[in-house]
């Protein structure tokens, strides 16, 4: 922390003044037992990592003349109810009250204009039920007790913790921003506007007990983490005209057994459609080039899957621990295969190979060799 000049009267703090440096050690011997913070007026930053850990905080006497709340500030600040920022306060680092997760209510006052990224991100586990923020903000707004910018347009925080099974998104709001759905455990269906354009990062993370979910045709990226540890997650239909599919975007959903994915895509990126314990069947469209690293990593159930005669390179862990795969063709435009592809796919029994890029078996990991039949193309045999 940075405390330069302080008192200590009971479980309660009295904080004067901030020293430039942050010291770790200052107060190891009493956060445990502060239960309450006063700051006096005048100071008008508190620095980054001021008061994280302080794990009994439960009430803080914001000053006259604040005006920024920096990083880190009350990480993990895990016994704070309620948080009511204060006229005059205009920005909110990086993860000011990161991890904060008792926190049930925030208001955000009119003169706010910054925030950080992950700045109201409270944690798994979060508590908060209600975003409110005075109608004179000029940047962000609430509706229904969800954060929004000021024409919400955009979708900026959903509190998670509400116990609501379903929500419709208004029509007009055309982004959902970066976690905005994230770890929000007790909705099963999401409806989205027909003119949203825009996901982004995050954007419906860790909602364990969402069921079905439509992205609309107007969404044209699919980014990375969209749909992470979705796991309950058993119908998601994607805009057929996407053109990219970001890492870890379709990923550890494992209610998951079938996915079209979107036409307009050129690559399978990094673990992208991996994880998912129950997906048998997939297709992967006419015009990807390019599996990825670990593409398809861990999806245990899968029995077959159609490769695109675009494709080029597959590269290392692409079908790592895909055990249930039997049988796979490698279409005629393939060149490179990484010698790590197929690891860990024990039931793997009959590789085809239609490309005359690949002459060997030397793709095959050591403990696969002499066991898969290698079925090579004509122009090979010929050759």
């Amino acid at each position: 922390m940075h405390l330069k000049s302080y008192t200590i009267q009971g479980d309660t703090l009295i904080v004067d003044s901030f020293a430039d440096k942050l010291d770790y050690w200052t107060s190891e011997d009493f956060r445990d037992d502060i239960r309450h913070l006063e700051l006096k007026d005048g100071i008008r930053k508190i620095p980054a990592g001021s008061f994280n850990y302080f794990r009994s905080l439960e009430t803080i006497r914001w000053p006259a003349g604040l005006e920024e709340i920096g990083d880190m500030a009350f990480e993990d600040c895990t016994s704070l109810r309620e948080l009511i920022l204060p006229e005059g306060v205009i920005k909110l680092g990086t993860g000011a009250f990161q991890e904060a997760v008792s926190v049930r209510r925030v208001v955000i006052p009119a003169s706010l204009t910054e925030l950080g990224d992950l700045a109201l991100y409270f944690g798994d586990g979060s508590h908060l039920l209600q975003i409110d923020v005075s109608p004179d903000n000029p940047v962000f707004s609430s509706m229904d007790g969800v954060l929004y910018d000021k024409a919400q347009k955009k979708l900026l925080l959903y509190p998670s913790a509400r116990r609501k099974p379903e929500i419709c998104v208004p029509e007009g709001v055309t982004v959902i921003g970066d976690g905005a759905f994230a770890h929000s455990h007790y909705l099963h269906r999401i409806k989205l506007p027909s003119g949203l354009t825009e996901l982004e990062g995050s954007a419906f993370s860790f909602c364990t007990q969402l069921e079905e979910l439509e992205i609309p045709e107007s969404v044209r990226v699919i980014p990375s983490y969209a749909f992470f540890c979705c796991k309950s997650l058993k119908k998601l239909v994607l805009p057929a005209r996407a053109d990219a599919l970001g890492y870890e975007s379709i990923c550890n959903c494992d209610s998951l057994t079938e996915v079209l994915l979107p036409e307009g895509i050129s690559c399978i990126d990094y673990a992208a459609v991996g994880g998912n314990r129950r997906l048998k069947e997939l297709v992967v469209p006419e015009g990807v080039t390019e599996l990825n690293n670990s593409a398809f990593i861990d999806d245990t159930a899968l029995e077959r899957i159609s490769l695109p005669s675009t494709l080029g390179q597959i590269w290392d862990h692409a079908f790592q621990r895909c055990s249930s795969l039997k049988e796979i063709v490698i279409p005629e435009n393939v060149d490179y295969l990484d010698d790590e592809a197929f690891l860990g796919c024990t039931g793997l029994k009959r590789v085809i190979l239609k490309t005359k890029h690949i002459r060997s078996d030397r793709f095959l990991p050591d403990k696969l060799r002499g066991k898969v039949e290698i079925v090579f193309s004509e122009e090979n045999v010929l050759s």
